[in-house]
């Protein structure tokens, strides 16, 4: 039994960080793999610095998809990979799957069953190929096991065994009460492809964060390298970030304790509308749609779409939002320890049926 964790973005880091630390306490003998995706040092080796742990082995050649699989499947050759495990939707989550996949071995997928409805966006298409190619599919809350289940592509065992996000978020409580901002603030992100690669939507988007934080509340805004090479290419950044606290991209545990003592979050990140919701704090998501559903029936989240008119409204209905006992739909901590328990025990016992139920929920 040997193990590769494949991962190749910040957020992947941060997700696997309770996987990490389920397989060194159950000593599984596992591997990390860096595909290389997100290569600067704030969007990887600081990241792993925080989390406590670093990959075993990084692909050092330019980013392409196909390099990558070639490089993951010599290394699950040369390392005598048992089983493979990718989380989200990610380029390096379709590589480890596909290389996976050609070489028979089996694949866990954890955050699965996502779906925002929109056959256009990659992360759309990696997350449903990497869904019907996973023996193992984890998914974290209810309303993903209900997508699974009625998709007919899926030959997985399904499991519910909750959002490692909440391990993160338990075992690093003291650091992420500590506030890093004074005072009352927006805490904003805005980094997907959609929206960096489309010169209209950033003027948009941005005119109104600008207003917003020139009349209605202070913004603080870490921009992601993707989101700032875009701004540069379009010549932008004279014309906006008049009032707009504009930083580098924060550190994993700084981040956190920024959504948590931000008056609201304005996002297109997947990760951070859970994040938002876990520690109590509305959201607003500047996208057209999200894969994050139960966010916004529980009443936690809105999707405002690029209007400028529509992300003012709905930042002023974030900010005036008193209610926030929202239900727990990413379950209890110990996530990454129900996944490996699941993973190794499947391996040991093929025949094992799933638990479906997880009363630790």
């Amino acid at each position: 039994m040997r193990i590769a964790i494949v991962q190749g973005t910040r957020p992947e880091i941060i997700k696997n960080y309770s996987i990490v630390k389920a397989l060194r306490q159950r000593g599984v003998p596992f591997e990390v793999l860096h595909t290389g995706q997100h290569s600067s040092p704030r969007m990887s080796g600081d990241i792993y610095d925080d989390m406590g742990y670093m990959p075993t082995r990084t692909f050092a050649a330019p980013y392409r998809l196909g390099s990558a699989i070639d490089w993951l499947q010599n290394t699950f050759r040369q390392d005598r990979i048992t089983h493979v495990l990718v989380n989200g939707d990610t380029a390096a989550s379709i590589a480890g799957a596909l290389a996976a996949m050609d070489m028979d071995i089996e694949v866990s997928h954890v955050e699965a069953g996502l779906r925002s409805r929109d056959r256009y966006m990659p992360e759309e298409r990696n997350r449903i190929m990497v869904d019907a190619i996973a023996s193992s599919l984890f998914a974290y809350t209810s309303f993903e096991m209900d997508v699974l289940r009625k998709s007919p592509d899926i030959r997985g065992k399904l499991y519910l065994e909750g959002n490692t996000t909440v391990d993160l978020l338990n075992d690093f409580t003291g650091r992420i009460d500590q506030p890093i901002f004074r005072g009352r603030y927006l805490f904003v992100t805005a980094h997907r492809k959609e929206f960096a690669e489309s010169k209209a939507k950033m003027e948009k988007v941005f005119s109104i964060l600008e207003r917003i934080a020139s009349e209605v509340c202070p913004v603080v805004y870490p921009i992601h390298p993707r989101t700032l090479d875009a701004v540069t290419r379009f010549g932008l950044r004279d014309n906006i970030f008049r009032s707009i606290n504009l930083l580098d991209p924060l550190r994993p545990l700084d981040s956190l304790a920024a959504i948590k003592h931000a008056a609201a979050v304005v996002t297109d990140s997947g990760c951070i509308q859970e994040e938002a919701y876990i520690l109590d704090v509305p959201c607003v998501t500047i996208r057209n749609n999200t894969e994050r559903h139960l966010t916004v029936s529980e009443g936690a989240n809105r999707v405002s779409g690029f209007e400028p008119a529509s992300i003012l409204g709905a930042v002023h209905w974030a900010l005036a939002l008193k209610e926030r006992n929202w239900p727990a739909i990413y379950g209890s901590p110990g996530a990454g320890s129900r996944i490996v328990n699941c993973i190794t025990d499947k391996m040991l016992d093929p025949d094992a049926l799933p638990d479906l139920s997880c009363a630790s929920l």
